[in-house]
Protein backbone atom coordinates (compact mmCIF):
# COMPACT_ATOMS: atom_id res chain seq x y z
CA UNK A 1 0.00 0.00 0.00
CA UNK A 2 3.02 2.56 0.82
CA UNK A 3 3.44 2.35 -3.66
CA UNK A 4 0.26 3.78 -3.52
CA UNK A 5 -0.27 6.03 -1.13
CA UNK A 6 0.99 8.89 -3.39
CA UNK A 7 -1.84 7.96 -5.79
CA UNK A 8 -4.50 7.82 -3.12
CA UNK A 9 -3.96 10.99 -1.69
CA UNK A 10 -6.74 13.02 -1.75
CA UNK A 11 -8.69 10.70 -3.56
CA UNK A 12 -12.44 9.33 -2.64
CA UNK A 13 -12.40 5.70 -1.59
CA UNK A 14 -14.21 4.16 -4.84
CA UNK A 15 -11.26 5.85 -6.31
CA UNK A 16 -8.51 4.57 -3.96
CA UNK A 17 -5.96 1.82 -5.17
CA UNK A 18 -6.91 -0.93 -2.37
CA UNK A 19 -5.99 -4.22 -1.20
CA UNK A 20 -6.69 -7.17 -3.15
CA UNK A 21 -7.19 -5.08 -6.43
CA UNK A 22 -5.47 -6.82 -9.13
CA UNK A 23 -3.28 -5.00 -11.64
CA UNK A 24 -0.75 -5.13 -13.96
CA UNK A 25 2.74 -3.10 -13.29
CA UNK A 26 5.08 -2.42 -15.95
CA UNK A 27 9.23 -2.02 -15.63
CA UNK A 28 10.09 1.96 -16.02
CA UNK A 29 11.42 2.36 -19.61
CA UNK A 30 11.58 5.99 -19.54
CA UNK A 31 12.12 9.19 -17.64
CA UNK A 32 10.26 12.50 -17.65
CA UNK A 33 11.09 15.60 -16.30
CA UNK A 34 13.98 13.35 -14.20
CA UNK A 35 10.84 11.47 -13.11
CA UNK A 36 10.90 7.43 -13.72
CA UNK A 37 7.35 6.74 -15.51
CA UNK A 38 5.68 3.59 -13.82
CA UNK A 39 2.78 2.03 -15.41
CA UNK A 40 -0.06 1.21 -13.22
CA UNK A 41 -3.01 -0.98 -15.78
CA UNK A 42 -6.23 -2.87 -15.06
CA UNK A 43 -6.02 -6.60 -14.76
CA UNK A 44 -5.93 -8.22 -17.47
CA UNK A 45 -5.89 -11.85 -19.15
CA UNK A 46 -4.20 -10.24 -22.19
CA UNK A 47 -1.11 -8.45 -21.18
CA UNK A 48 0.13 -7.52 -24.19
CA UNK A 49 -2.28 -5.42 -24.76
CA UNK A 50 -2.27 -3.76 -22.13
CA UNK A 51 0.80 -1.46 -23.05
CA UNK A 52 -1.50 0.13 -25.81
CA UNK A 53 -4.07 1.09 -23.88
CA UNK A 54 -4.17 3.79 -21.08
CA UNK A 55 -2.38 3.24 -17.92
CA UNK A 56 -1.88 5.39 -14.42
CA UNK A 57 2.12 6.51 -13.70
CA UNK A 58 1.60 5.52 -10.20
CA UNK A 59 4.60 7.87 -9.56
CA UNK A 60 2.54 11.25 -10.37
CA UNK A 61 -1.18 9.79 -10.80
CA UNK A 62 -1.50 11.07 -14.50
CA UNK A 63 -2.84 9.32 -16.92
CA UNK A 64 -0.56 8.22 -19.82
CA UNK A 65 -0.58 5.83 -23.03
CA UNK A 66 2.04 4.45 -25.22
CA UNK A 67 3.91 1.35 -25.54
CA UNK A 68 7.50 3.26 -24.94
CA UNK A 69 7.04 3.47 -21.45
CA UNK A 70 6.82 -0.37 -20.80
CA UNK A 71 10.40 -1.85 -21.24
CA UNK A 72 10.53 -4.76 -23.38
CA UNK A 73 11.35 -8.21 -22.93
CA UNK A 74 14.49 -7.96 -25.67
CA UNK A 75 15.92 -4.85 -23.87
CA UNK A 76 15.92 -7.06 -20.50
CA UNK A 77 17.63 -9.65 -21.85
CA UNK A 78 19.91 -7.78 -23.30
CA UNK A 79 20.66 -5.67 -20.25
CA UNK A 80 21.19 -9.70 -18.66
CA UNK A 81 23.73 -10.39 -21.32
CA UNK A 82 25.95 -6.93 -20.85
CA UNK A 83 25.47 -7.46 -16.89
CA UNK A 84 28.95 -7.61 -15.05
CA UNK A 85 28.95 -11.27 -13.68
CA UNK A 86 30.33 -10.25 -9.84
CA UNK A 87 30.79 -14.02 -9.00
CA UNK A 88 33.76 -14.50 -10.88
CA UNK A 89 37.04 -12.88 -11.11
CA UNK A 90 38.03 -12.22 -14.84
CA UNK A 91 35.98 -10.96 -18.01
CA UNK A 92 36.66 -13.29 -20.89
CA UNK A 93 37.18 -17.36 -21.20
CA UNK A 94 37.17 -19.41 -18.08
CA UNK A 95 36.25 -17.54 -14.92
CA UNK A 96 37.90 -18.12 -11.55
CA UNK A 97 35.27 -18.09 -8.81
CA UNK A 98 35.30 -15.25 -6.21
CA UNK A 99 36.17 -16.40 -2.41
CA UNK A 100 32.73 -15.18 -0.30
CA UNK A 101 33.87 -14.42 3.41
CA UNK A 102 30.73 -13.62 5.86
CA UNK A 103 31.23 -11.04 8.33
CA UNK A 104 27.85 -11.40 10.18
CA UNK A 105 24.75 -13.53 10.07
CA UNK A 106 21.18 -11.93 9.48
CA UNK A 107 18.17 -13.65 9.95
CA UNK A 108 15.64 -13.21 7.16
CA UNK A 109 11.85 -14.42 7.25
CA UNK A 110 8.37 -14.51 9.41
CA UNK A 111 9.64 -16.79 11.39
CA UNK A 112 13.42 -16.12 11.56
CA UNK A 113 13.33 -13.00 12.60
CA UNK A 114 12.68 -13.64 16.14
CA UNK A 115 14.05 -17.09 16.38
CA UNK A 116 16.19 -16.60 19.35
CA UNK A 117 13.09 -16.45 21.22
CA UNK A 118 11.17 -19.84 19.75
CA UNK A 119 11.65 -22.95 22.29
CA UNK A 120 12.99 -25.90 20.47
CA UNK A 121 10.96 -29.27 21.45
CA UNK A 122 13.81 -32.02 21.54
CA UNK A 123 12.13 -33.44 24.23
CA UNK A 124 10.02 -35.35 22.02
CA UNK A 125 10.87 -38.50 19.78
CA UNK A 126 9.77 -38.04 15.80
CA UNK A 127 7.11 -40.61 15.40
CA UNK A 128 6.64 -42.31 11.80
CA UNK A 129 3.09 -43.64 10.96
CA UNK A 130 2.67 -46.96 9.17
CA UNK A 131 -0.16 -45.88 6.92
CA UNK A 132 -1.38 -49.13 6.06
CA UNK A 133 -1.29 -50.32 9.47
CA UNK A 134 -3.17 -47.77 10.38
CA UNK A 135 -5.79 -48.16 7.34
CA UNK A 136 -6.24 -51.75 8.44
CA UNK A 137 -6.42 -50.81 12.37
CA UNK A 138 -9.40 -48.72 11.19
CA UNK A 139 -11.38 -51.43 8.66
CA UNK A 140 -10.84 -54.02 11.53
CA UNK A 141 -12.22 -51.63 14.32
CA UNK A 142 -15.56 -52.40 16.23
CA UNK A 143 -18.33 -50.41 17.75
CA UNK A 144 -16.92 -51.46 21.02
CA UNK A 145 -13.43 -50.72 20.14
CA UNK A 146 -13.77 -47.49 19.22
CA UNK A 147 -15.47 -46.16 22.32
CA UNK A 148 -13.38 -47.59 24.30
CA UNK A 149 -10.20 -45.52 22.26
CA UNK A 150 -12.53 -41.93 22.27
CA UNK A 151 -14.76 -42.58 19.09
CA UNK A 152 -17.68 -42.54 20.26
CA UNK A 153 -20.55 -42.59 17.56
CA UNK A 154 -21.03 -45.11 14.95
CA UNK A 155 -21.39 -42.85 12.39
CA UNK A 156 -18.04 -41.62 13.30
CA UNK A 157 -16.40 -44.59 12.68
CA UNK A 158 -18.22 -45.33 9.79
CA UNK A 159 -17.60 -42.28 7.86
CA UNK A 160 -13.91 -43.58 8.98
CA UNK A 161 -14.04 -46.46 7.14
CA UNK A 162 -15.65 -45.13 4.11
CA UNK A 163 -13.02 -42.49 3.54
CA UNK A 164 -10.78 -45.11 3.83
CA UNK A 165 -12.54 -47.51 1.04
CA UNK A 166 -12.02 -43.76 -1.11
CA UNK A 167 -8.87 -42.90 -0.83
CA UNK A 168 -9.66 -39.77 1.24
CA UNK A 169 -7.58 -41.05 3.98
CA UNK A 170 -5.80 -37.85 6.09
CA UNK A 171 -3.07 -38.62 9.02
CA UNK A 172 -4.15 -35.09 10.38
CA UNK A 173 -7.82 -35.62 11.90
CA UNK A 174 -8.59 -35.78 15.64
CA UNK A 175 -10.14 -39.36 15.87
CA UNK A 176 -7.17 -40.51 13.31
CA UNK A 177 -4.36 -39.32 15.89
CA UNK A 178 -6.55 -41.36 18.57
CA UNK A 179 -5.71 -44.55 16.73
CA UNK A 180 -2.57 -44.15 15.60
CA UNK A 181 -2.17 -43.61 19.63
CA UNK A 182 -3.07 -46.73 20.34
CA UNK A 183 -0.92 -48.41 17.36
CA UNK A 184 2.23 -46.67 18.52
Amino acid sequence: MRRFKGFNAGREWNDQIKPFNFYLVGFQAVEEDGNAVKPLAPYSNDPQKVVYEPFIDYETGYLKEGSHYFKPLSRTIGQYVEHPEHKFNGEVGILERKHVHADGVVYIGKEANNIDEQELDVKQAQVFVDVEEVKRKILSLTPAEARKIGIKYRSTLKKLKDRVRGGEFKLDTKEIRKIVGTIT
